[in-house]
């Protein structure tokens, strides 16, 4: 492990702005939020704050836009849509880490890629950092992460007194580091001690707080378990179907492709699709196996937590919590969790809800 004292890490930032454009956690009246550093205007190295815990705002967008240019057709013939400058994304936290990777089994790890998706990942430069506090709906560790990074960043910092201590996850870092040398040190045995210790502090006070949500069965024995049951419908009763848990979700993943016409030629966007909308699942013809807003809700929990471990051998969930604080209707899916493996109702099920 390095060691990086304070101001070292605001000289950092401003080298990088040489090649990256730079989005950071920035300090906006009582909240952090994450913000492209423009030169003269918010400021450098020096206004990145740090984020405690998770920021509200999910970090996919960075590599996965909400709509996106992906071809266009001119009279000159097809092109591909436009790359974005190369990003450095700082203050990412373990629960978004563990999102990528999760996304990475659709859109990179396997032939069919794609390439809008690939293509940022291998230039984005990723500068995480361990978590010192929770949130009250942070549940990280109830699906098998950790309040720190564990994987997917090329720089992760843990704060320690006067500085960060550092650690290098990819050979992109390894040259960051090589490159600034002058702005690390080695860490001394009770400097990777005391980072140790917070780390375990830190795991025990979010499984502490999920306590009452802990599960003894896998999420997806329990689920399968209410495949046409009517627990499925008190779940769902509050939900409005504003769709805010699928946008703030870091693991969501669904688009669908649509062609615009302009002066100029065509273009193909691909745009963030939602599971809970009426039309998601519709097929030629208008029908659709999810007409109902119940079996839709169903097939979210069913997707993350049984038949994404069944095809990718991973959760589709990573634990932030986002979807909790940004639900309309005050679902928490830790409950939900908790009352598919503790409740049953044998004599009352769904007729047909597959």
């Amino acid at each position: 492990m390095k060691y990086m004292r304070t101001a070292s890490f605001a000289k950092l930032v401003e080298a990088l702005g040489r090649d990256y454009d730079i989005y950071a956690p920035v300090q906006e009246e009582e909240r952090l939020l994450l913000q492209r550093l423009v030169p003269g205007e918010n400021g450098g190295g020096a206004s990145v704050a740090w984020n405690p815990a998770r920021l509200g705002e999910s970090l996919k967008p960075i590599w996965f836009q909400t709509s996106r240019v992906v071809s266009r057709w001119t009279a000159e013939g097809p092109e591909a849509g436009p790359t974005p400058r190369p990003r450095a994304i700082i203050g990412a936290k373990g629960c978004d880490l563990a999102a990528l990777g999760i996304i990475d089994k659709v859109f990179r790890d396997h032939t069919f890629q794609e390439p809008g998706w690939c293509a940022a990942r291998e230039q984005n430069l990723v500068i995480s950092g361990d978590c010192t506090t929770c949130l009250d709906s942070c549940f990280c560790t109830m699906v098998g992460h950790a309040p720190h990074p564990e994987a997917h960043f090329d720089l992760n910092l843990s704060p320690l007194e006067g500085g960060f201590g550092v650690e290098v996850g990819s050979p992109k870092g390894e040259a960051l580091v090589a490159d600034h040398a002058d702005l690390f040190e080695e860490a001394g045995g009770e400097q990777v001690a005391a980072r140790d210790a917070a780390r375990a502090e830190m795991t025990e006070r979010v499984e502490a707080q999920n306590e009452p949500h802990a599960v003894r069965d896998p999420f997806a024995q329990s689920i399968e378990k209410h495949k046409s049951n009517r627990l499925w419908e008190a779940l769902a009763a509050t939900c409005v179907q504003c769709n805010a848990c699928n946008m703030v979700c870091p693991t969501c993943h669904c688009f669908f492709l649509v062609d615009v016409a302009g002066e100029e030629g065509s273009s193909r966007l691909s745009c963030w699709d939602s599971c809970f909308e009426g039309g998601y699942a519709r097929m030629a013809g208008g029908g659709t196996p999810r007409l109902q807003l119940v079996e839709r809700f169903k097939n979210h929990y069913h997707h993350k937590f049984v038949s994404f471990p069944k095809n990718w051998g991973v959760t589709a969930c990573s634990g932030c919590g986002r979807c909790i604080d940004a639900c309309m209707g005050r679902i928490d899916k830790r409950a939900c969790l908790h009352r598919l493996e503790t409740e049953w109702l044998p004599s009352d099920t769904l007729q047909g809800v597959q």
